[in-house]
């Protein structure tokens, strides 16, 4: 189960949205109101430039991951599936259909099988679980998951981010009109403000978003239609987390962490405005706004199902993408599948 941006979303009439080089620096938007254009299309193993043969990996995805697993004798339509979904919808309305998927695998090989999933694909895994509390699943082995959600997230849709160095920036109006962006901002029990002038806040109310100028209101708190949409997103996502935290959890749950790293874990705030400098650029913030993780998930975030006995296994990294694409990430993932 891919995360964020691993599976490519491709349209008709517009093309690649997302999945081939060329997205990285122009190509129709990701998201839009009142819907995104676009389905889902094949999981990727990576980015490449070049004539077909031989083209360069620029941005690997879940190319190095698959090879691991086939080294360790996985083999693609064999013994391993991969599950490509349109990763700008809500993860509570991806759930069911990757149960019906599990459901399925389950009855062609005879018995219970096993999850991986990468990042924001172990949200996904747990919206599963929600949908349907006896998935045949012998065992769930995530990495880098926010199970309780990530202040990055907050980062991302407040600022927007580039898809690569001198690439094409997305706004935070884009990333927004996505309606499932939204989903791994902190959970509602774990949202939680520094404010220097001890202000109160809940990010899940709309009013929070509007006085603090967060993303889309950040010239305008009334902003239109966006007063309207966060609204609806944010009564939304605050039934989303309910679901997840209402949900099964699995037999066996195995989480690698990323550790090593400084990781927002509270939204500080300075002179009524959010300070969210995003991963790897922490200097200046308060110790109590950090906590031990991969400098985008914590620790108590990637191991955070509600319900489970989860088997933690560090790993040491140098960011958030570590937890997806170093052998010491991939030596953890196999020893959780044994």
């Amino acid at each position: 189960m891919p995360g964020l941006f691993g599976t490519e979303i491709v349209d008709e009439s517009l093309g690649a949205i997302w999945g081939s080089f060329g997205c990285l620096y122009r190509g129709p938007l990701i998201g839009e109101l009142p819907a995104p254009r676009g389905r889902a299309g094949r999981v990727m193993e990576g980015i490449s430039i070049g004539p077909a043969m031989m083209k360069l990996v620029a941005y690997d995805i879940s190319g190095a991951m698959r090879r691991a697993l086939e080294r360790a004798g996985y083999r693609l339509g064999v013994n391993m599936s991969f599950f490509g979904y349109d990763w700008r919808q809500r993860v509570i309305e991806v759930g069911p259909a990757l149960a019906a998927e599990i459901r399925r695998l389950a009855e062609a090989s005879g018995g219970p099988v096993d999850l991986l999933g990468l990042s924001n694909g172990g949200l996904t895994i747990r919206a599963a679980y929600a949908a349907d509390a006896t998935l045949p699943v012998e065992r769930v082995v995530l990495s880098g998951s926010p199970l309780a959600g990530s202040v990055e997230t907050l980062t991302v849709l407040h600022a927007g981010f580039q898809f690569a160095p001198f690439g094409r920036t997305v706004s935070a109006a884009e990333f927004v009109s996505c309606p499932g962006s939204m989903d791994s901002i902190p959970s509602p029990e774990t949202a939680r403000f520094l404010d220097e002038a001890g202000g109160e806040h809940d990010l899940y109310e709309l009013a929070t978003w509007r006085h603090l100028r967060l993303s889309v209101f950040g010239r305008d708190p009334d902003a239109t239609p966006w007063v309207d949409v966060i609204g609806t997103r944010l009564r939304a996502l605050r039934e989303t987390w309910r679901s997840l935290e209402g949900g099964a959890a699995p037999k066996h749950l195995v989480c690698v962490c990323g550790e090593g790293i400084p990781t927002q874990v509270r939204i500080v705030v300075r002179n009524g405005r959010v300070v969210l400098p995003g991963e790897g650029k922490l200097r200046g913030l308060p110790a109590e706004a950090l906590a031990e993780g991969d400098g985008t998930v914590s620790l108590a975030s990637a191991r955070a199902w509600t319900g489970a006995r989860a088997h933690v296994v560090r790993i040491p990294v140098t960011r958030h993408r570590d937890v997806v694409r170093t052998e010491p990430a991939f030596k953890a993932i196999l020893e959780g599948l044994r």
